[in-house]
């Protein structure tokens, strides 16, 4: 578990050889009394504490050292606490967490540390998606094993998401037999179903589950979704030195695009849009092969075809736009013991990306893109020092795009003639990073990383130009320290100086129905803290946890740098976990203090929007729960979402739903 080097586990075989050991005397001792009576002993759990050393020979894909602590993991159990019925929603109390909804194409962004436009990218199992941002609030949290977060935008080895920070989701592999089925029913007729399974059999584990989201939303704000998900694993090992790993995903059904309140654009208002169908299917597979201690190979494809049917109000009931893409891609990465010390990582990424029909505002410009990439990267030890740098170098083909070079108005779009075979410049992001382990509770952590980031394809400026790269550096600075009766306690310092930073301008225009958001490049920079504290069992009943992310954030205005109200200063999450006698309780808190945005809002022609007031809002999240039955393999559940009824806003003309109740049950068949 990558971030977590140091971790407190219940070790079962030491408890069964203490318990046979000491039966073993029981028996002998009595057996000279008495055949006729019989004694039992209660003992009490075994907690041993560890540290797991890192191999990047076993896991060529983890990233610097320097990031440890940077780098946060939601595990099964966590997911199953929070409620969490989404990979957006299993995110949201990582820390600097900061989760936008609206009512758009693209449902909810998540991002770090304000870090955005490009949003954090995602990997499914180590394998970079390309284009994901449309499928996240809608892919199942069940059966997921782990959802691995890189907070600071240093990530090199993980796809290119290198300077934006990286999400990577891991499926449930089943060491032993388990089926269980879950059940819910809540407000706005929202229910829930799924089943999953799972099981070994010899060198071969496999997982697979299904199940279905349905809300009818608020009323008459065209907010109903219904989406299906079904997902299938392997994991075979044929030889000791080989492990393959496979992954399936479809995901099918509708989603109605929720229509805006005041103060946004009448637009927003009085849309009526949806995807009907709305289908991705996603596969990808891993190989890895480590013939022995010093050797590594690592290789993960993937192919994910998007078909989502987009329903417009211009569109008539028997038409519609089919907004179809597909990408397919591999990540090799090779790692070499060069010395006992010192180890090298080296590989290469391909990525072929393709919209026949176009996608979003570009409807009808085919999209055909190829991008190569090559890493290197080296880790020397010094004792209880680690230190490691790396460099990615990516470079993207255009077999088509018909996006860019478009001057003046949106009118123009009609005439302007597609980019074909032709290179874009290259881009260049290095990072260099130390880990020195104090003692055995102590560790702290150093990660600088520069590069250039590309605007997302088919984002045009002001100018109706495509914005210039923007050149970033990020600095981390940390130290974590683990006590027993306090728990784990980390600290980071994290400095973000962009130089172009690609932004949204607040200005739009309208092309074939369709708003499309126009951005700028201006200087930014930002300096912040985060307080991350995963408390120590409270006499075996209560598990507490909070973190703060406090930052300053700056932007230009005029060649003046000024304070970034577009940004919170504060996003903080906290809560307890509780469990006794069967029953359980749980209560999760969310802060994120004011910002400002003129996403949305309306503005008269040739004028800038106003800004609008969002965030400074509490929400608490609350959950109860019994567990029963002779195995204790039944829970039944109530959980209350914004349980103060809060009002407030992410994104300008789209509240929150409000107090939101959902009663379930969930079965397990062991």
């Amino acid at each position: 578990m990558f971030g977590k080097k140091t971790c407190l586990m219940k070790i079962s075989t030491v408890i069964y050889c203490l318990l046979f050991l000491g039966l073993g005397n029981i028996y002998a001792e009595e057996t000279e009394q008495s055949d006729d009576t019989e004694r039992i002993h209660v003992m009490e759990p075994i907690e041993v504490t560890g540290k797991r050393p890192r191999d990047v020979i076993a896991k060529p894909m983890s990233e610097s050292s320097g990031l440890e602590i940077s780098t946060t993991l939601v595990n099964e159990e966590e997911i199953e606490r929070q409620g969490a019925k989404t990979i957006v929603d299993a995110l949201k109390y990582v820390p600097g967490a900061w989760i936008e909804s609206r009512g758009r194409k693209v449902k909810q962004f998540f991002s770090v540390r304000g870090q955005k436009y490009p949003y954090p990218e995602y990997a499914i199992d180590g394998a970079w998606q390309r284009e994901f941002h449309e499928t996240p609030y809608f892919f199942s949290a069940t059966n997921i094993e782990r959802v691995e977060v890189i907070r600071s935008s240093a990530a090199l080895l993980n796809g290119l998401g290198g300077l934006v920070g990286i999400v990577n989701i891991v499926p449930k592999a089943y060491k032993k037999p388990g089926t269980g089925a879950e059940m819910e029913y809540g407000s706005f007729d929202t229910y829930r179903f799924s089943l999953s399974h799972g099981a070994t059999a010899g060198d071969l584990s496999y997982a697979f589950s299904g199940g279905t989201n349905h809300t009818a939303g608020p009323e008459d704000k065209n907010a109903a979704e219904s989406i299906s998900n079904f997902m299938g694993s392997t994991s075979w090992k044929p030889i000791e030195s080989l492990r393959i790993k496979t992954n399936l995903f479809h995901l099918y059904g509708e989603r109605k695009l929720r229509r805006a309140e005041p103060p946004a654009g009448k637009r927003f208002q009085q849309t009526t849009e949806s995807f009907d169908p709305l289908k991705t299917t996603l596969g990808n597979l891993q190989a890895h092969f480590q013939p022995n201690e010093k050797l590594s190979t690592e290789l993960v494809m993937h192919y994910i075809d998007r078909d989502h049917t987009f329903i417009g109000d211009e569109t008539a009931p028997h038409e519609s736009t089919d907004e179809r893409d597909y990408e397919w891609g591999a990540n090799i990465i090779q790692s070499l013991a060069v010395t006992d010390d010192n180890t090298l990582r080296f590989g290469a990424l391909y990525n072929h990306w393709v919209a026949p029909n176009g996608k979003r505002f570009y409807v009808g410009r085919r999209s055909d893109l190829e991008t190569v990439s090559a890493v290197a990267v080296d880790e020397q030890k010094f004792g209880s020092l680690k230190l490691d740098a790396g460099l990615r170098w990516a470079k993207t083909y255009i077999n088509e795009y018909g996006a860019f070079n478009i001057n003046g108005s949106g009118g123009k779009f009609r005439q302007v003639e597609p980019i074909k075979d032709q290179w874009e410049p290259s881009t260049f992001n290095g990072s260099a990073g130390a880990s020195y382990r104090l003692s055995e509770r102590i560790l702290l952590n150093l990660n600088v990383a520069a590069g250039q980031i590309q605007p997302r394809e088919g984002s045009l400026d002001v100018n109706m130009e495509e914005p210039g790269n923007e050149t970033r550096i990020k600095a981390d600075l940390g130290c974590r320290v683990i006590q027993e009766k306090v728990g784990r306690v980390s600290l980071t310092g994290f400095l973000t100086q962009q130089k172009n930073a690609i932004v949204l301008s607040g200005q739009t225009k309208e092309y074939q129905g369709r708003i499309m958001e126009l951005y700028l490049n201006r200087d930014q920079d930002q300096l912040g803290v985060e307080l991350d504290i995963q408390g120590a069992p409270i006499l075996r009943v209560i598990e507490p946890f909070v973190n703060l992310t406090a930052m300053r954030s700056r932007a230009d205005s005029n060649g003046e740098m000024v304070k970034n109200e577009e940004k919170p200063e504060l996003i903080a999450s906290g809560g307890i976990y509780a469990e006794k006698l069967g029953f359980d309780f749980s209560i999760l808190w969310k802060y994120v203090s004011s910002y400002e945005s003129t996403r949305f809002v309306a503005a008269p022609e040739g004028e800038k929007p106003t800004p609008q007031p969002l965030g400074d809002f509490h929400s608490l999240n609350a959950s109860f729960g019994y567990t029963f039955g002779k195995k204790q393999n039944a829970r039944i559940y109530f959980e209350i979402k914004n349980l103060m009824d809060e009002e407030y806003s992410t994104v300008v003309g789209y509240p929150d739903y409000g107090r939101r109740y959902m009663v379930g049950l969930r079965q397990t068949f062991n």
